[in-house]
């Protein structure tokens, strides 16, 4: 998908000159916001839109985590662009440095100058969480461990990747254009149904 910022062409009149620096800090806003965009997420993903979340947590199926920067460990994390929810690693949920690793969704923001237990609960209290030593990107689809209405149990979450992958063009003349190419890398989709057959005789009836 791509995202065109157009400068339309302004009125004559006493106000021009008004207008004209109005329109240029607007463009000069929106070209510092993708440049930082490309910049920092080139060809990492800078975006995950979640599916696969059980029925009690609804409220986060297809809900998208946007980056907004790293923590101390080096780690990307995300926030909702709706609603107070939050993606991050932690090497270390508890107050303890010899915890297991994992990626979190959490409705508490990290600090992301703590080297461990990034939520300052001293507990591992959290909405998903999946174990990982990978620090760059959290699992783009596997088992999630999730806390349904009080109930942890394994979910089979799907993060679906946005990378950048476009350049920046901007011109001083004329019409200035801003142009950002966003692609959603391929993943893996569980299959919702199976149908299964070959089954022997005695057990015919799973066919």
């Amino acid at each position: 998908q791509a995202l065109t910022f157009r400068e339309l062409e302004l009125p004559q009149g006493p106000q021009k000159a008004s207008q004209h620096r109005t329109m240029a800090r607007f463009r000069a806003g929106v070209v510092a916001v993708v440049a930082s965009m490309v910049s920092s997420s080139q060809g990492q993903p800078w975006m995950f839109t979640l599916t696969g979340a059980c029925d009690m947590e609804d409220g986060i199926e297809g809900m998208s985590f946007v980056k907004q920067g790293t923590t101390r460990s080096g780690a990307p994390y995300y926030k909702a662009m709706r609603g107070e929810k939050y993606l991050y690693y932690d090497p270390d949920c508890m107050t303890s440095t010899d915890g297991t690793p994992r990626w979190i969704i959490d409705d508490s923001k990290p600090d992301i100058t703590r080297d461990h237990d990034l939520d300052a609960d001293g507990a591992c209290n959290y909405i998903a969480r999946v174990n990982s030593r990978e620090t760059s990107h959290p699992p783009t689809s596997g088992e999630w461990t999730m806390n349904c209405a009080g109930h942890f149990q394994l979910q089979f979450l799907i993060l679906l990747e946005v990378t950048t992958t476009g350049t920046l063009t901007t011109t001083m003349k004329g019409a200035s254009t801003t142009q950002l190419t966003t692609t959603r890398a391929p993943v893996f989709v569980a299959p919702k149904s199976l149908t299964l057959s070959g089954a022997c005789a005695y057990k015919r009836a799973m066919n």
